[in-house]
């Protein structure tokens, strides 16, 4: 299960002990240094062949040198506390943790900076709170709770997944796991993030319309630079140049010079490589054939790159004119 429970590594260091019953000269300090980036990870790999990698950023509003919040304890009880320190910064420590947990889980963390799709976590609120505290016999009531949230954004740095707040939480009752509930409440915050819902997001979609604002960029990590078209163009007569351009209304694709491409009859299959096209663009863009043949008017047919992606096809059959020069 994500986010289950695991045992905290502590360092204690006791200084200057003493054994009077009097709060006032109890001289008993406690340092506990916290590690949680290294805490123990328990799960299996439930995502394989996934197609995009994922980087993880954290950013944190949180003052990690105040995460024992005493105010509700008399001021002498308050100063009597033990004193938690983390063995790394908690922006250091929340990466480290996460990027241990996503490759455990299956993601390919950090795979390509070109590609990859940010998970973007920030620490919202990150606290121990130590309701009662008997110095004598050292027994604590105290609670932590961490809020996060995270989005998942794409490689152009669109929203994939809006921002969602996911809560851990952890209590104690003694001197021997005050500190406990920190990494509690570490494991469960972080372990809550939705990870099945950020997993299909990183496959390539079967078709161009399962990802309409998915943009060409020229990676081939596109379902539109996966889509098989069908070239068929023939003429009467045969043996015809045949040329194709871009021709775009949309500021997202640039208009292209004609490209010769074969002779009628012509058939292959291709795959498109148009730099910023969107199914979503798609209908504004348009394929212009041409076929040329000494001695015939030149023709054109122009087909919507749209309908092209639906059909799988771009078809026709230009019926050339002979072109006769009036003296």
């Amino acid at each position: 299960m994500i986010g289950k429970f695991v045992r905290f590594s502590l360092l204690l260091l006791f200084v200057c002990i003493g054994t009077t019953s009097s709060l006032g000269k109890i001289k008993e300090v406690i340092s506990m240094t916290v590690s949680l980036g290294d805490a123990s990870i328990n799960v299996s790999q439930m995502f394989n062949n996934l197609d995009y990698g994922l980087r993880i950023q954290v950013r944190c509003e949180v003052n990690e040198n105040n995460l024992i919040n005493s105010t509700e304890l008399p001021s002498k009880e308050a100063a009597a506390l033990p004193r938690i320190t983390l063995n790394n910064p908690l922006i250091t420590s929340t990466e480290q943790y996460l990027d241990r947990y996503a490759t455990a889980l299956g993601f390919r963390v950090g795979s390509d900076f070109n590609t990859d799709y940010i998970l973007n976590v920030t620490i919202k609120d990150y606290s121990l709170r130590i309701r009662d505290y008997n110095v004598k016999h050292r027994i604590f009531n105290s609670s932590s709770a961490m809020v996060i949230s995270w989005e998942l954004l794409n490689s152009d740095h669109e929203v994939v997944i809006s921002s969602t707040t996911s809560t851990g939480r952890g209590t104690a009752s003694s001197q021997l796991s005050l500190a406990l509930p920190l990494e509690t409440a570490f494991v469960q915050a972080l372990g809550g993030i939705g990870w099945e819902r950020i997993a299909p997001k990183l496959k390539i979609a079967k078709t161009a319309k399962q990802e309409k604002n998915k943009q060409v960029k020229g990676f081939g990590d596109t379902a539109l630079e996966s889509t098989v078209i069908r070239w068929y163009i023939v003429s009467a007569p045969q043996g015809a140049d045949v040329s194709w351009r871009v021709v775009s209304s949309t500021p997202d694709v640039a208009n292209t010079n004609s490209n010769f491409v074969g002779s009628t009859p012509y058939e292959t299959t291709e795959t498109f490589d148009i730099k910023g096209l969107t199914y979503n663009n798609s209908g504004n863009v348009q394929i212009e054939v041409s076929c040329e043949k000494s001695g015939y008017i030149t023709q054109r047919k122009r087909f919507n790159l749209r309908q092209a992606i639906d059909q799988k096809e771009i078809s026709a059959k230009f019926n050339l004119v002979k072109d006769e020069i009036v003296e």
